[in-house]
């Protein structure tokens, strides 16, 4: 089996953009993101909300609030052939969501600040652990699958969806 993890972060707000995005939009675009996949990943058909829980006891560090969906794929472009994957998502406000599939396999997604200090200086992170069962370790299908997932590039599309829902 082979674990794939990769990440990749670009600024949120690029220069002469307009509007400037906040933490605090971002952090709602996020959310909206959870809830609504299908709305800003093009190969996403349906989003389900099955269950959400407010944990009694954030305090220890734990996630502000679960929220378990299912997603629905395109034919032929779910992970490992799946149409449909259920996902635990776990929320720590204002900067991280954390989805964990059925199978292990991670998701994170982190907005931060970057390093002027400047409010405007939001960076967008997508980390991603991949657990891919059928292909072994170190093989040339492996670096063939961590090629494809290198090129992905989300935040854009975070981006312009915030923009144009207003979240």
């Amino acid at each position: 089996m082979v674990v794939i993890n990769l990440g990749y972060t670009a600024p949120v707000n690029r220069p002469g953009q307009q509007p400037v995005l906040t933490l605090q939009q971002v952090w709602e675009g996020l959310q909206h993101k959870m809830r609504r996949a299908d709305k800003f990943v093009p190969i996403i058909t349906a989003c389900e909300v099955l269950a959400e829980e407010e944990p009694s006891s954030p305090a220890d560090g734990g996630p502000r609030a679960v929220v378990t969906r299912r997603v629905t794929f395109q034919p032929d472009t779910g992970p490992w052939g799946k149409s449909t994957v259920v996902e635990v998502c776990r929320l720590y406000p204002p900067c991280r969501i954390d989805f964990v599939q059925e199978d292990g396999a991670t998701i994170g997604n982190y907005v931060t600040q970057g390093p002027s200090g400047d409010p405007a200086d939001l960076l967008m992170t997508y980390v991603f652990q991949w657990n891919v069962p059928q292909v072994a370790e170190g093989s040339a299908e492996a670096k063939e699958l961590e090629e494809k997932y290198r090129k992905v590039r989300f935040v854009d599309g975070l981006v312009s969806r915030v923009i144009c829902c207003g979240c």
